[in-house]
């Protein structure tokens, strides 16, 4: 079985999505299946390569257009694709565009992320785009159930199917033993991974640092909200406690993920629609918090237990559900019990498999 993934971006590149289609393709090679991705090639990486099984084709973008970069040749890519299926990942309407163009033969999966929040205008122009392709896709998978009933998928509701996204829990894992990667930041340490967007909520996490006098903060990743998000903490008078690393490596990510105290995703909006980093974080053992809504990044949490869920733009809130995590009286219980809730619902090998099922309705004859 041979299966090409089609999306914008893919490791080395950072996201939540492009880390989601590197642990599943590996995660399918494992099982026998043959996986391949097209993608667009950023500056730096080859135009193609292996990866633990996996092989990546990289197209050239000829240009951005509402920070959306435009590959003129992956339709070519994906025609000339070797692959028995086509799995798709929304958003991004250049690959919806390569599968009409260059992918209709094969049968078709598309995982839909998230909604288009910040370029809605733009997604209601491309609606019939969308629409086409997914009345041509033979299952549709969803991360959560808050997607199950959005209006795009309201005519393809029985072709849809729930599939929450998982970790590698054999990667991310406690390690008491481990030597500290940050002896010169102080302990507590609260960690934040994640492109620097405009809807991760930074400037609410700096006001709500402000509030945690005692607490560090250790920002891994990159993006163009960086210098704001800079400026909310000199405004809070406490960018004396926030260690921006930008990218760093896996191994130092792990190193990061296991020896910190607490995890926060304060997100904004529903261009959140997980938070595969606090997931990450709880396999480790770590409590983490995060925000509601109205996606899925409330079922990353169990609110109480592993962490906090908390309204978004409330930065009271927010430093609260920290001050929870980082009791040092409690923090035994909730770091098991963090790890606990990632061993029973966030398993990748689960959502694997279950993927793994659905090529197999649709290309082995019932």
């Amino acid at each position: 079985m041979r299966v090409v993934h089609v999306y914008k971006t893919y490791p080395p590149v950072r996201g939540g999505i492009e880390g989601h289609i590197d642990l599943l393709t590996r995660l399918l090679a494992q099982r026998g299946v043959a996986p391949e991705v097209l993608c667009v090639r950023e500056p730096g990486t080859p135009a193609r390569e292996e990866r633990q099984g996996v092989r990546v084709r990289r197209c050239p973008s000829l240009l951005t257009l509402a920070s959306t970069p435009l590959p003129p040749t992956l339709p070519w890519a994906l025609r000339h694709s070797a692959a028995d299926l086509v799995h798709l990942h929304f958003p991004w309407p250049p690959g919806e565009v390569a599968w009409l163009l260059g992918g209709r033969a094969r049968p078709l999966v598309v995982t839909v992320h998230c909604e288009a929040v910040r370029q809605a205008r733009l997604a209601m122009w491309l609606a019939p785009l969308t629409q086409r392709v997914l009345a041509a896709a033979g299952r549709i998978v969803v991360t959560g159930a808050f997607m199950r009933d959005a209006v795009a998928l309201a005519a393809h509701r029985d072709r849809v199917r729930v599939i929450p996204l998982g970790v590698d829990l054999e990667h991310f894992s406690p390690d008491p033993t481990i030597a500290d990667p940050l002896p010169r930041i102080a302990r507590p340490r609260v960690v934040f991974v994640g492109r620097l967007r405009h809807y991760k909520g930074l400037p609410v996490l700096a006001a709500a640092l402000a509030r945690l006098p005692q607490a560090q903060l250790v920002v891994v990743g990159e993006g163009s909200e960086r210098g704001r998000f800079e400026a909310a903490l000199r405004t809070h008078g406490c960018r004396d406690r926030a260690y921006l690393l930008g990218d760093v490596s896996d191994d130092q990510l792990l190193r990061i993920l296991r020896t910190a105290d607490a995890a926060v995703l304060p997100s904004t909006s529903r261009a959140e629609a997980f938070g595969v980093s606090i997931a990450e974080a709880q396999a480790c053992g770590v409590p983490a918090v995060t925000t509601e809504v109205g996606t899925g990044t409330a079922q990353a949490v169990v609110d109480g237990v592993s962490g906090r869920v908390v309204s978004p733009n409330d930065p009271a809130a927010l430093a609260n559900g920290l001050a929870w995590c980082l009791d040092p009286v409690a923090a035994p219980t909730r770091r098991a019990a963090a790890r606990a809730y990632a061993e029973q619902a966030l398993s990748a090998h689960q959502m694997t498999a279950a993927v793994h099922r659905l090529y197999d309705e649709l290309l082995v004859p019932a």
